[in-house]
């Protein structure tokens, strides 16, 4: 399946996020089973949309359909360590305190953990800001990797940073939602 076809985009790596939700709001209109398309059509699109929605998949799908390897399986840039070990203390705070406020026994104990669940919210959320950074320094090197200035087994190694950083942003955002 080639992801930008079936959605009717041309393709490249810079894609915005309305562009991308219009392209699939175009191509479900088409194949909805709805407006006579069928289900497994339909499934196609939105497996389309998944796919270009990821930067890292989006970058591997790219690599694919230009007979590239993008393994996103691996380890990280040295430059990202600092941040996973970030990452990795708020998400341990945060099961913490998530742990503390499940064994509370009471309005007070629960009302004396606020501050420190304020505090944890605010953490992972700077967190979230750090990965949103990385992500964007990860995804500005795409017009270099459509130009080929970026070697496809450069290229891989973004395909793993980001697969990394967006699994990371997914699991903070787990955190914090439990938080609330």
């Amino acid at each position: 399946m080639d992801a930008f076809e079936t959605l009717g985009i041309p393709r490249a790596l810079a894609i915005s996020e309305e562009e991308l939700r219009a392209a699939f709001r175009e191509a479900g209109k088409r194949v909805h089973p709805d407006a006579g398309g069928s289900e497994a059509d339909f499934a196609l699109v939105q497996q389309a949309f998944a796919t270009l929605a990821s930067a890292s998949k989006r970058l591997k799908h790219w690599l694919t359909l230009r007979g590239e390897a993008g393994d996103d399986r691996g380890v990280i840039a040295p430059e990202l360590m600092d941040l996973f070990g970030q990452v990795g203390t708020v998400m341990q705070r945060a099961d913490a305190i998530v742990r503390k406020r499940g064994e509370a026994r009471s309005a007070l104990v629960l009302a004396m953990l606020e501050g420190e669940t304020q505090s944890c919210r605010e953490a992972v959320e700077a967190a979230i800001s750090s990965v949103d950074a990385a992500l964007a320094v990860e995804t500005a090197v795409f017009p270099a990797i459509e130009t080929g200035e970026v070697s496809a087994a450069q290229a891989a190694r973004h395909v793993r940073n980001l697969a990394f950083l967006e699994k990371w942003r997914a699991n903070l955002q787990e955190r914090f939602a439990r938080l609330l």
